[in-house]
């Protein structure tokens, strides 16, 4: 790892403020302040490879028009020294980058990405640092990615007029999912003159009033180094990325006030209530579709102790089922779960701590809201205990401990934890130095009733609290679209001849602009030769214990040990497999062994870092129609508290209680919540899975456990009787009796070398506690392929359009290229036809070797029909070879950029456990490797024609939209209309 610098050292224009040692995650922090301009500057120098680079600036809009947001996706769309139309998305297929985006919040904007490639790491940074300080800003991107007018037939000024954009169409489907509205609609009305009042995403009634002389206006007001927060971390040297930072932007500019500091909001001095709606179909029902959230504005940013202390109020109010302020809301029966959004959020200028349900009605506000009251001023008089208090300790010290990065990489993760103190109070380092503020905590315990006292300061005696009501209202979209119509109307009356051409022909110039073939040579790119050779191993010892089978995997895991077992479902009563993952949900949220689910969940808070079960389906490489159906159960802990992890896990296996049917009745009414707030943010996915279920039997089984079938499942359990519910409890436990048994088991073990021969012990105690089971053979039910046309009923005003192709299996000779060919269409065709052209947030494609399918993917669509032409249209495009030897090399890239994607400690063992257990070799992956390599013109035109043209006829079709535009697309297909159901 490269030198450390000294405070007070002076390295390109920056001087050196502080170093401090983060032994807890050994990370060394460098903070820098840039001499000139004032920029600040965070690198966390450690030896990960994955190295990331971010710049964030302070962006506090004052309107929801959404000018942040749009700024964002405006500002990758050209710029001074890469002066083409698209570079962020042309270097995702030119990078082995293993994250890129860039993310709008309410109060700022940042600009990551990440490479374990330091040649495509400058690469990177050299397009950011000109993206974000020198954009071109051009009004065609502007109109493309924000709003627009347009006629219905861009070319017929006697068609509609419609407005059309990417955000536009990305904030309706947003601002249509209860659950992110929940959050928007709270910060209006709990944050009067903070600029967390608007929404920075936009709402889609206001897009249209932001101008493109408004977009430029704000870039000049906050897209300042005066204004800017740059993170770094990895092993490279800090002393380039400095270097590249001042040449390639700061050396511009002079210092500047910027206007961009939040400052300290007006307090109420009473209580407020407020209620607000969210749209639903007319016919579907409106009971317990509501959420209410009690919500109170906390202390200052700037109290690094006073955050952490109500950060850790807020587990023990709301951290576990047996959490007093948890327990008592979903033991009121006034609703189904937790509201989006319970819990202490740290990340504003003023924090923020919620509490209350969904799932409810809103004749149930006042009721709600007594709940929460009585039950602070009764945790007020009563206290927590010290070992409960120890326990939510114990959770944090794991949490700050772990090296996460299986969905995010780490180091964003760590940027994001310490972006909001370091911008509005310049302190880095408290968000990732916990250990002072925990010592301070427990002398102050030592002292008196320090959390009663905080309840009582922040909440029972603090007046400006906000209680808010959404609930569904079926007039609501019509009332919208009416309110969208009307104003077009107007702005139609008004429009000359002569603006009626000018709309035609802006929208003329967009499409030539959309798809005119630029020449992209100014952009950097890495060659085929960048691409590692051979994927790294992940090194593992394979052993038995109590005769079980152990495979013990060496991962840097900073003192924590993971567990993962795998349990062979496929042996189980065919009756009963549909409900294994309600089962998995249940296991380790009820009683065990005697205790009931309050000292289970108190057992797992305090002893381990959580316990989880899962459904997996793992196909056979060669052939899949094949598969295993799995049940995992995963468990993590500290080292020292490994003895803890593998009792709790002993009960769980060996007397696991389903008896308690209030608590049943509980979970699965939060299980059934949960999966309907997932539809409007995964519509794509459930689409997707839906398709493919009628394509191959794994899939078929997939959709079972994780897709819309689940969702129809879980509406059902959660509404059963008494009987009924006995029935179910019934059926649960005759679950675990025939699946958690050694006969079905292996099992995995991920932790530092020098900790298995401690852990042994405890695993082996554990082992020889599993009972026996009955072997019996695999079901295998029959499945003849008989692709589906599916159009599924959902509350969204936007799509999901998908099609799924059956392909070939990992070990073929086509899998390789199929990879290559995804990414391609994504790349060439879908992404300028369906989001530029279309105004869809995302069109995709994907193609998976392990399932043997290839899907098509279009997220937040204002088409349906259009969209499918589109997919037809891309096969061909992709089988009449309309491509070039550049585009090939770029797809190639990008399939090596998952293919290498880094994942955390445990999640390389994890993976690598699953690739063992389903026979995936690492020499089938490195011939993979190999057989994505040398794909050609020739090979990808062939699958195109073979699996795409040619396969049209064996592939499936699911779309996800609302009743009017499933209605209206069938209008328009003919005879290939979808069948229309509902959930």
């Amino acid at each position: 790892m490269p030198e450390t610098p000294r405070v007070g050292e002076r390295l390109h224009g920056f001087e050196v403020t502080a170093v401090t040692l983060l032994r807890e995650i050994n990370i060394t922090l460098v903070e820098l302040r840039h001499l000139t301009t004032g920029a600040h500057m965070v690198h966390l120098a450690n030896e990960d490879p994955n190295n990331l680079f971010a710049i964030g600036l302070r962006t506090t809009p004052r309107d929801s028009t959404g000018v942040a947001h749009i700024l964002e996706h405006t500002a990758l769309c050209g710029s001074r020294r890469y002066p083409v139309r698209d570079p962020f998305f042309s270097m995702l297929r030119r990078s082995l980058n293993t994250f890129m985006n860039a993310l709008t919040s309410s109060d700022w904007t940042l600009y990551p990405f990440a490479s374990m490639n330091q040649k495509d790491f400058c690469n990177l940074m050299d397009i950011y640092l000109d993206a974000v300080f020198f954009p071109r800003l051009d009004e065609m991107n502007f109109r493309q990615e924000g709003h627009r007018l347009e006629f219905a037939d861009p070319e017929d000024p006697t068609s509609p007029l419609e407005f059309k954009g990417v955000v536009y169409n990305e904030m309706k489907g947003a601002m249509a999912d209860p659950s992110s509205l929940m959050g928007r609609r709270l910060n209006r009305h709990l944050f009067p003159t903070q600029t967390y009042h608007y929404n920075s995403g936009g709402e889609p009634a206001e897009i249209p009033d932001l101008t493109h002389q408004a977009l430029m206006d704000f870039h000049a007001a906050y897209y300042h180094p005066s204004n800017a927060w740059f993170f770094s971390y990895g092993n490279l040297p800090l002393q380039d990325h400095l270097k590249t930072i001042e040449k390639r932007a700061l050396a511009e500019f002079e210092p500047r006030t910027v206007a961009s500091k939040v400052q300290p909001e007006q307090r109420y001095d009473a209580p407020r209530r407020s209620t607000e709606t969210f749209p639903v179909a007319k016919d579907e029902p409106m009971e317990r579709r509501s959420m209410v959230q009690v919500a109170w504005l906390t202390c200052d940013i700037s109290d690094s102790f006073e955050r952490l202390a109500l950060d850790l109020l807020s587990v023990l109010l709301l951290g576990n089922p047996a959490a007093p302020l948890y327990k008592a809301l979903l033991d009121s029966r006034l609703g189904t779960n937790l509201a989006p959004g319970s819990g202490y959020h740290d990340d504003y200028r003023t924090t923020l701590f919620a509490a209350g349900l969904q799932g409810t009605d809103p004749e149930q506000t006042e009721a709600i809201e007594a709940v929460v009251l009585d039950t602070l001023a009764e945790v007020a008089r009563k206290g927590f205990s010290r070992e409960r208090i120890e326990g939510v300790i114990h959770r944090f010290e794991f949490g700050h401990r772990e090296v996460t990065g299986d969905s995010y990489p780490y180091p964003l993760m760590l940027c994001m934890r310490m972006l909001g103190p370091w911008m509005h109070c310049a302190d880095a380092v408290s968000p990732l130095q916990i250990a002072t503020h925990l010592d301070r905590l427990r002398k102050e315990l030592d002292g008196g009733p320090f959390f009663e006292n905080l309840i009582r300061r922040h909440l029972l005696d603090n007046p400006h609290r906000v209680t808010l009501t959404l609930r569904p209202d079926p007039q609501q979209k019509q009332r919208e679209e009416q309110q969208t119509a009307t104003r077009l109307a107007e702005i139609r009356e008004k429009l000359t001849p002569a603006e009626e051409q000018e709309i035609i022909e802006q929208a003329r110039r967009l499409k030539e602009a959309q798809e005119a073939e630029e020449d992209l040579s100014c952009l950097p790119t890495l060659e085929l030769s960048d691409i590692p050779a051979e994927e790294a191993s992940v090194p593992s010892t394979r052993g038995t214990q109590n005769g079980l089978p152990v495979q013990w995997f060496d991962q840097p895991t900073n003192g924590i040990g993971y567990f993962i077992a795998h349990l062979d479902a496929g042996t189980l009563d065919p009756a009963h497999q549909p409900y294994l993952p309600l089962f998995c949900s249940l296991l380790t949220q009820i009683g065990a062994a005697g205790l009931n689910y309050m000292e289970m969940a108190e057992r797992i808070e305090a002893g381990t870092g959580g316990i989880s079960a899962s459904t997996e389906v793992l196909e056979n490489p060669e052939d899949p129609r094949q598969f295993q159906a799995l049940v995992q159960i995963r468990g993590k802990a500290l080292v020292r508290n490994q003895d803890k992890l593998f009792a709790i896990l002993a009960d769980i296996f060996s007397a696991p209680d389903f008896s308690d049917k209030e608590r049943l009745r509980t979970v699965l009414g939060q299980i059934k919540t949960s999966l309907e707030n997932s539809i409007p943010s995964a519509g794509h996915s459930y689409a997707a899975r839906a398709a493919a279920a009628s394509l191959s039997p794994a899939a078929r089984l997939r959709e079972t456990w994780s897709g819309l079938e689940l969702i129809a499942l879980a509406k059902k359990a959660a509404e059963l009787k008494d009987d009924a519910l006995e029935e179910f409890a019934a059926r649960m436990q005759t679950i675990a009796g025939e699946l958690l048994r050694r006969n079905h088991l292996s099992c995995a073990v991920v932790a530092e070398e020098r900790h298995f021969e401690e852990l042994r012990p405890a695993l082996g105690t554990f082992l020889g506690s599993i009972p026996e089971g009955t072997q019996k053979a695999a079901n295998a039910p029959a499945f003849t392929a008989t692709p589906a046309r599916l159009g599924v009923i959902a509350s969204v005003p936007v799509s999901f359009v998908t099609r799924v192709f059956p392909t070939a299996p990992y070990t073929h000779d086509d899998s390789g290229g199929l990879l290559v060919l995804a990414k391609l269409l994504r790349a060439g065709y879908l992404h300028r036809e369906v989001r530029e052209k279309g105004g869809a947030y995302g069109g995709m494609a994907s193609a998976n070797p392990e399932t043997g399918l290839m899907s098509l993917l279009s997220y937040r669509d204002p088409h349906l029909s259009r969209t499918l032409r589109v997919y037809d249209e891309a096969a061909h495009w992709a089988a009449d070879g309309r491509f070039n030897d550049q585009d090939i090399k770029e797809a190639i890239l990008a399939v090596f950029a998952d293919l290498d994607k880094p994942l955390s400690p445990g999640g390389r063992g994890f993976r690598e456990f699953a690739n063992t257990r389903q026979g995936l070799t690492l020499d089938m992956r490195q011939d993979l490797r190999r057989k994505v390599l040398a794909t050609d013109r020739a090979t990808l035109q062939r699958l195109a024609q073979t699996y795409l043209v040619e396969g049209r006829a064996r592939s499936a079709v699911s779309v996800l939209a609302g009743e009017d535009l499933l209605q209206k697309a069938n209008g328009e297909l003919g005879e290939e209309g979808l069948e229309i159901r509902r959930i």
